[in-house]
């Protein structure tokens, strides 16, 4: 039986550049899925729920995001 893939979603702020080159640069790796957002409301694939729920790891590409993802995600 194999092990369920891990799960990383990888944050900017506009999700134009880096989470998605960082998405992709591990998407092909096994036991890997990736998904890629950003924290802005108007970002190419903004954050949402979902995402949060979904993923094992995030990858935030500034210091501020995490606090970004706490204050507009209360529990995140």
């Amino acid at each position: 039986m194999r092990a369920r893939d891990r799960h990383y979603l990888f944050v900017c702020s506009q999700n134009k550049l880096r989470s998605p080159t960082a998405e992709q640069i591990f998407a092909d790796h096994p036991g890997i899925e990736t998904l890629s957002a950003g924290t802005n409301h108007d970002a190419e694939t903004p954050l949402d729920d979902e995402m949060l729920r979904w993923a094992d790891t995030i990858f935030v590409m500034e210091k501020a995001h995490p606090s970004k993802i706490q204050q507009r995600f209360r529990g995140a």
